[in-house]
């Protein structure tokens, strides 16, 4: 399990207007984005700033993919947690399906902040 430390870390990179941006975009988009279209997205003119920014979210909620960047799993939960109709079959008038919580397997799981912060990698 993360330390405190690491789960203030992750929470910290959170704490900036662009970053909620870029993963507002990445949630927003229909799969992955390079970095120059997410950059557009973002609005953000400046490269060096828009890439120090993506790093910081690459390190706990962004995941590089074939062709660009995607939300990670914990990405997607803090999306969900901001707004929890958004991408739900409801907000896009269709049926919901009873699909199950990718973190704990139960089928209509309601816990939006039961996710492991901490990199699968470390």
């Amino acid at each position: 399990m993360a330390n405190s430390g690491d789960v203030t870390d992750a929470l910290d990179v959170l704490g900036n207007e662009i970053r909620v941006s870029i993963l507002r975009e990445l949630a927003e988009a229909d799969g992955p984005l390079s970095f120059t279209e997410l950059r557009k997205r973002a609005g953000i003119r400046d490269t060096g700033k828009f890439n120090y920014h993506l790093t910081k979210l690459c390190s706990y909620f962004v995941r590089e993919a074939d062709g660009g960047y995607e939300l990670g799993h914990a990405g997607s939960r803090v999306i969900a947690a901001a707004d929890p109709r958004a991408g739900t079959a409801e907000s896009e008038g269709r049926e919901p399906d009873a699909e199950s919580c990718p973190v704990c397997g139960e089928a209509d799981c309601e816990k939006l902040f039961h996710v492991h912060l901490e990199p699968p990698w470390r």
